[in-house]
């Protein structure tokens, strides 16, 4: 049996350096191998495609048994699919015994709800990936990410077909010159073209890398062969406060610690039969937290609009809770005195002190209330949720972070947060 190393065994003064130690050792663009027979991700997702009606026998030809214009249909339609349970008992066996050990990380660990499957065809000589960070695409410094082809991609003829990369070391300094020089697409294609490398790998392998490594397409595929791919990302708990705009829950699903765990959680009975107990659903909306300051609450109208249509749930009215105050005290009062479920954005759109959140959602559960938390897709309704909303909130450290759950974490929105300070001192 693996074994995993805790959270509490780095030192919170400690906390950035082994932060900074992993990301440039073992996360910096390495590749690692397994046994592919114990996790068939190609042959779960060349199934999937044959079960749409394509004969296929090889994704590397599967430019010619998918249509062209059917292609995009095909990758949603597996991105989908990889929140299917029996690809996530495969995909959450994997995280334990592959990506924790290789990649010398903590428990819990929380894993992307959605896998990006990527076709990359060797027809469309218009089309490809072109290079990034993660960190520009919203990810954080402390989420990592795992590539894994499902195509034999280690031949210096599949370069244009596999992933480029840069090291750490190398993409910090580029993209620092990209910025202060505001160079444009075409110029930091060749500019990190030049310094990127082919990632060399198949079925039953993978490249670790961080969301500072420069990575991408950068060229069209003109191997001939198509290349499907998957990538995903993972967090640990030590850093659940350091995930930037892709918070836990909404983002990032906290997976089971052990197979144990994943075997009790999978006999759980189905949740939305306890979605309808007779109450009234009444829409909460706020900006009285940290996280929730910056999301207009017509944004949030529209997700608890759309989340109810598609769990089939009637809806009466909406109440604000009132600006500047941050013990919510419309929030307790639909706790506390309304026989009523309610839903509301999301869990950091709860109190930020934890005895008194701990407090509201006791009393919730207490007297029969579900409250479902849109963004996340979560639902009070019984003790097991609570102390699943409760971990959530412990992963992402909600009340106690260094950082606001939720607000991005580049050295460029620091700048622009640097200046709005000025601004508030002031007008102060």
């Amino acid at each position: 049996m693996t074994e995993h190393v805790r959270e509490k065994l780095v030192a919170a003064n400690d906390i950035d350096a082994a932060l900074e130690e992993s990301l440039t050792t073992v996360w910096d663009a390495k590749v690692y191998s397994w046994d592919n027979s114990k996790y068939p991700f190609n042959e779960w997702m060349l199934n999937r495609i044959r079960g749409m009606g394509y004969k296929l026998d090889d994704l590397s030809y599967l430019h010619e048994s998918v249509p062209l214009n059917e292609t995009y249909k095909v990758t949603k339609q597996l991105c989908a699919d990889t929140n299917l349970p029996e690809f996530r008992r495969m995909l959450n066996r994997f995280v334990r015994e592959v990506i924790v050990p290789h990649g010398k990380l903590r428990l819990p660990v929380a894993v992307q709800r959605f896998m990006n499957v990527r076709i990359m065809l060797p027809t469309t000589p218009e089309l490809f990936f072109p290079f990034h960070t993660g960190l520009l695409y919203g990810h954080s410094i402390a989420s990592r990410s795992t590539w894994m082809p499902f195509c034999d991609v280690t031949a210096d003829e599949d370069r244009s077909r596999s992933m480029q990369i840069l090291s750490i070391k190398k993409s910090r300094e580029l993209i620092q010159r990209a910025i202060d020089k505001r160079l444009s697409m075409d110029e930091m294609t060749q500019l990190f073209g030049k310094e990127s490398w082919q990632i060399k790998a198949g079925p039953g392998s993978a490249c670790f890398f961080t969301q500072e490594n420069i990575h991408g397409s950068g060229r069209p595929n003109t191997s001939g062969k198509t290349r499907v791919s998957m990538d995903f990302r993972v967090a640990e708990g030590i850093y659940g406060d350091y995930l930037g705009r892709k918070i836990p829950a909404g983002y990032f699903h906290l997976i089971p610690d052990t197979e144990e765990e994943e075997e009790t959680l999978a006999a759980h009975p189905r949740r939305e039969d306890a979605f309808f107990n007779g109450k009234n659903n009444i829409f909460y909306v706020a900006n009285n937290t940290a996280s929730t300051y910056g999301i207009p609450v017509h944004l949030q109208r529209y997700m608890l609009i759309d989340y109810c249509n598609k769990n089939k749930l009637e809806f009466d009215y909406e109440l604000f809770d009132l600006e500047d105050m941050t013990h919510l005290p419309t929030l307790r009062y639909l706790v506390e005195n309304r026989e009523c479920n309610i839903v509301m954005y999301s869990i950091f759109a709860l109190p930020e002190d934890a005895s008194y959140r701990n407090q509201l959602l006791e009393t919730a559960a207490k007297r029969g209330t579900i409250i479902h938390f849109v963004n996340e897709d979560l639902q009070l309704a019984n003790a097991d949720d609570l102390t699943t909303i409760k971990k959530y909130l412990e992963f992402a450290k909600y009340g106690k972070s260094r950082l606001p759950i939720g607000l991005p974490l580049t050295g460029a929105s620091k700048l622009f947060f640097d200046k709005w300070a000025g601004s508030l001192a002031a007008y102060g």
